[in-house]
């Protein structure tokens, strides 16, 4: 579980070149899961990755991601939007992970999601109990518009939802993208 949490967290950073040199060991660290159904599930994905060009990937991820900010990975936006109610909760984050002893690199906020994971990855307890209450339904909300939308990423948000148990919907409720 932790290890396609990881996985996720990877796939849905702003793909570059080091991401796409990747793909073979997703592939490969997929391979060892004792579930050929788990590998299944993210051929689709690893397959778009590699077979559409960088920079379209690009446009495409800055398009969806970036300048649709009802899709922002950010998730105390979906929350509190732009209010002054947004900083503790960046703040919280913040204190979370630096108590759990998970130091950020980098410049994105607290709240990216794929950060978020990465942390969830490692500190599943804590995430559980702190994280998910507050951005489980924007986690469902993200994957349910980019799956109406037929985006590709919707298959990574519907795996986290099964992996970290978020609904008790069934996956065939969703419409699901790249199938």
């Amino acid at each position: 579980m932790n290890m396609q949490i990881k996985l996720i967290s990877c796939l849905l950073n702003y793909p570059d070149e080091s991401m796409i040199e990747l793909i073979p060991v997703f592939r490969e660290v997929l391979g060892e899961i004792k579930n050929a159904s788990v590998y299944d599930e993210y051929d689709p994905i690893l397959s778009y990755f590699e077979q559409t060009p960088l920079i379209q990937l690009q446009e495409q991820y800055t398009e969806t991601f970036d300048l649709t900010s009802s899709n922002s990975m950010n998730l105390t936006y979906h929350r509190w939007g732009d209010t002054e109610k947004r900083g503790p909760a960046l703040a919280h984050l913040e204190e979370m992970y630096l108590k759990a002893g998970f130091q950020r690199i980098g410049s994105e906020l607290p709240d990216f999601l794929p950060l978020m994971l990465e942390f969830i990855s490692e500190r599943p307890d804590a995430a559980r109990s702190e994280i998910m209450p507050l951005y489980g339904e924007t986690i469902e909300t993200l994957a349910g518009r980019l799956g109406r939308a037929g985006h590709p990423y919707a298959l990574l948000f519907e795996q986290l939802i099964n992996i970290l148990e978020l609904s008790e919907v069934a996956p065939k409720s969703r419409t699901r993208a790249m199938t």
